[in-house]
């Protein structure tokens, strides 16, 4: 009998064939980061309101799937995506400069957005791991970081909506234009944060949500849900990023669409998605003549496997 468990320990020894003596295979990524040292834009950051284009370079985080010990390094060869916005359906809007900006949320006056930076990490915290993403084969919810990790900030305002007087209880959607993403170089398998897709106003007692609705334009890719809260869906062509057909508020635990999605594919060089505005039927209002600054500020930031 000892003869016996000698041989097995030997064999296993000699082949390495033992689960436990495996080393397991780390996951890198390549991810956004502004921590002073490593920038992924160059500083200073700007405030917003602005539509001028937006360029972020990715830095390699070891083992970042997990979100264990942030190690980042600067890439071999630079990598970077720059935002821009096409197609523009309201280019007159009031103190907005754009019916869609970067560096802009309400509340900075009664007529006026605040102003904020354009690359920030100002995200939901995903106390439960079960929101963001960062690798696409990695473990469901987890390597974004909230604290190390920034997006870029997207306002649509909803002015133009109550300029032109436009239904809120139908639940139509408005089409503000093309949100893009233009790699420098090819990459695979890209996975798209996003963070907070949902608005609320709330005039008299009578709340109205909205919320930003994503449709993916590239010819040839598609979408998967990576995770997320229920509030974010894919339609059946798994092109459309939608927000269920529930009241909208702007928080990722309750009422707003969060999560990240993998596009499909290798050699991706660009992105393009058109964005809409959509109202959830409330009984309330986009806003009134005295407070005109609502709108859906969210954040968009992206990762990869390392490649």
């Amino acid at each position: 009998m000892l003869f016996k468990q000698t041989l097995i320990l030997r064999v296993c020894f000699v082949f390495i064939t033992c689960p436990a003596l495996l080393p397991a295979s780390a996951q890198h990524t390549l991810e956004f980061v502004q921590d002073g040292v490593n920038n992924s834009y160059s500083p200073p950051v700007p405030k917003g309101p602005t539509s001028i284009p937006q360029t972020l370079a990715f830095f390699l985080n070891n083992n970042g799937s997990k979100d264990e010990g942030i190690y980042f390094q600067s890439l071999q060869s630079r990598l970077s995506v720059t935002f821009s916005f096409d197609d523009q359906t309201y280019i007159t809007v009031p103190q907005h400069v754009t019916g869609m900006t970067f560096g802009a949320a309400s509340g900075a006056s009664a007529s006026q957005v605040k102003s904020v930076p354009v690359v920030n990490n100002n995200f939901f915290e995903d106390s439960t791991r079960t929101i963001f993403t960062s690798h696409p084969k990695g473990q469901a919810g987890r390597g974004v970081n909230v604290y190390n990790n920034v997006g870029l900030q997207i306002f649509l305002s909803a002015k133009p909506l109550l300029t032109a007087n436009a239904p809120t209880s139908d639940t139509s959607r408005y089409y503000y234009g093309k949100l893009r993403l233009q790699f420098s170089r090819p990459v695979n398998n890209p996975v798209i944060s996003l963070v907070g897709l949902g608005a609320t106003t709330n005039f008299s007692d009578k709340r109205l949500g909205f919320a930003t609705e994503l449709e993916l334009q590239s010819p040839g890719r598609t979408l998967i849900k990576l995770s997320g809260s229920k509030e974010l869906v894919l339609d059946d062509t798994k092109t459309k990023i939608l927000h269920t057909k529930s009241a909208i508020t702007g928080n990722c635990g309750n009422g707003a669409a969060c999560g990240s999605l993998m596009v499909t594919g290798s050699d991706v060089t660009s992105l393009v998605f058109g964005v809409y505005l959509r109202a959830d039927g409330g009984p309330g209002v986009w806003g009134t003549q005295k407070v005109t600054n609502s709108g859906d500020m969210w954040h968009i930031t992206v990762s990869l496997p390392e490649q």
